[in-house]
């Protein structure tokens, strides 16, 4: 009897192995067809505009684990880019609270998750993201630049700069430009000059060619009736930024107003130019010149100006030159009736353009309202700028 037990039992574990396959199989071709059904029951609810449903359905049909955790990141991605962000919301705060995600695999999606608040104005939630992102030692650069972003939006300029200062010295150095442009914010808020100053002068220690802070502490010395300072700081503007130099024309006037500063405001104009301040500058010698009689050197410096650099507002100031010497007629009408035209023309071209996207503009941003870049918007070179 025990003989035929012990040959009956091989059998009897072949049978259980067999029902046991048989079963897993039944399950997966079982769990197989659901998922088909499912597919199809959430192409449906896209296809009929429902698909706040669709998004459930197709949330519950993955599970969280290291094959489909880039797949919840991808499509979360995509719903955020497509400008539905809450749908995005749901799907990464669905995935933070799975218990089973690793330290890493939360973080990123934390990182997304903040992005989402951040994409929907909710700028308080990915702030505190954020901040609990960059406390951590190994956290990435993104939180990092997340944060200086939420604070430049906000305007809390103050945050940004205490952010900056936190950052290792490497990357605090990459972070030079846009630091001295928070430190120009800060001073445009400030009410006290001493304060305006001192903010300025933080703008230069971070760069020292900041022709931004430059630009206005030249204007802080004027109103403050410190010709010198602001001579001194128009010569720096003159060696720093050369192509922001046109904006402090105005100013230079001002400053080199007295009888003994002629020479000194003609040949600080003189230098401008031959660096390549641009027919502005150009323009602004030419009448001085004038105003000292010297009326034929003025239209050579023109002329000369235009063989090498032809721009329409040299071309309209030559001609507004030579209508002053003209004899009344029919001549003298016509001239007239082009310089209006080229001047026409000149105040619909725009006059700033954005070096990294070529936003174009009437006005001077320092922060380009296009790409959000800082210092980018320079006066436009060639035939219709300078």
């Amino acid at each position: 009897m025990l003989e035929i037990l012990f040959l009956l039992l091989p059998i009897a574990a072949g049978y259980g192995w067999y029902m046991g396959r048989r079963s897993i199989r039944y399950k997966q071709n079982r769990k197989r067809k659901q998922l088909s059904r499912d597919y199809f029951t959430g192409l449906n609810f896209l296809l009929s505009n429902e698909s706040d449903k669709a998004v459930d359905l197709f949330i519950s049909m993955l599970d969280v684990d290291d094959d489909t955790i880039d797949t919840h990141l991808s499509l979360g991605s995509l719903f955020r880019k497509r400008g539905e962000v809450d749908r995005s919301i749901r799907i990464h705060q669905n995935l933070i609270a799975r218990p089973t995600l690793t330290t890493e695999q939360r973080d990123i999606a934390m990182m997304e998750l903040g992005k989402d608040y951040l994409a929907a104005g909710f700028y308080d939630r990915a702030e505190e993201i954020f901040l609990n992102l960059v406390q951590q030692e190994d956290h990435s650069e993104e939180a990092e630049d997340q944060l200086i972003a939420i604070y430049q939006v906000t305007k809390e300029w103050q945050k940004a700069i205490n952010i900056i200062k936190s950052l290792k010295r490497k990357r605090q150095q990459s972070l030079k430009l846009l630091s001295s442009h928070l430190y120009c914010e800060l001073a445009d808020e400030q009410q006290d000059i001493t304060a305006k100053i001192k903010n300025l002068n933080l703008a230069l220690k971070q760069d020292n060619n900041c022709g931004r802070a430059l630009l206005q502490l030249s204007k802080l010395y004027l109103n403050q009736q410190d010709k010198q300072s602001c001579k001194e700081i128009l010569y720096r503007l003159k060696t720093a930024d050369i192509e922001l130099f046109p904006e402090a024309l105005a100013i230079a006037k001002e400053a080199y107003d007295g009888e003994q500063d002629k020479q000194a405001y003609r040949e600080l104009l003189h230098e401008a130019l031959l660096k390549g301040a641009g027919a502005s500058v150009a323009i602004t010698l030419a009448q001085h010149m004038i105003e000292q009689g010297e009326l034929f050197d003025a239209e050579k410096l023109i002329l000369d100006g235009l063989y090498r650099h032809p721009t329409m507002k040299s071309f309209q100031h030559l001609m507004k030159m030579q209508l002053q010497q003209a004899e009344d007629g029919q001549a003298k009408k016509s001239l007239n009736m082009l310089s209006e035209l080229v001047e026409q023309q000149i105040k619909f071209r725009p006059s700033y353009r954005c070096l990294e996207c070529g936003f174009p503009s009437h006005t001077l941003y320092w922060h380009c309202p296009s790409c959000k870049s800082w210092g980018s918007i320079k006066r436009i070179r060639g035939l219709d700028g300078e």
